[in-house]
């Protein structure tokens, strides 16, 4: 059975509490994300205002219900002069909404936003298993710049990451 429609929107604070969820069940598939498990209603609170504050692309993908399905963030990875042009694209969509290209409607709209707060570099990283995002992230356009061999080992299995960029024009 297909899932109802999502909507893509900027995230809001009032999303904290779902977002939160969001990142924690994807999180906790100890697959997709550096982290294994979420990082609580504060924190998520917090990221969320940050990035509202300063214009850094945050968009959620939202269910009839208000439920968050899924997000897409650019932030800076680095805080010191020289690096202001440079966003760290971080997302996750629920299983049930895999595979219908709203990771792709995800992405295509955080990239929009991504002008106006000045980044002119896209990076990310990808655990080399993900075949699907990889794929998903060179349609628009991302390039691979390296792998960080055996970078993580979990649940007794070493797991390589691939070093993706984009320069968008």
């Amino acid at each position: 059975m297909t899932p109802a429609p999502l909507f893509i929107r900027p995230v809001t604070p009032r999303d904290a509490a779902s977002v939160a969820d969001c990142v924690d069940l994807v999180a906790r598939e100890r697959l997709w994300l550096a982290a294994i498990e979420g990082f609580g209603l504060r924190a998520t609170d917090d990221f969320i205002r940050a990035n509202l504050a300063i214009g850094n692309p945050h968009v959620v993908a939202v269910a009839s219900n208000g439920i968050v399905a899924g997000w897409c963030d650019i932030v800076p990875p680095l805080p010191w002069p020289g690096f202001n042009h440079v966003g760290r694209l971080g997302m996750g969509l629920l299983p049930e909404w895999r595979g219908q290209g709203w990771g792709s409607r995800l992405i295509e709209s955080a990239l929009g936003a991504c002008p106006r707060r000045g980044f002119t570099r896209i990076e990310l990283d990808v655990y080399a298993h993900n075949t699907a995002a990889i794929a998903l992230y060179r349609k628009f356009g991302f390039q691979q710049e390296g792998v960080k061999r055996g970078i993580r080992i979990i649940d007794g299995e070493t797991q390589d990451m691939v070093l993706m960029a984009l320069f968008p024009s």
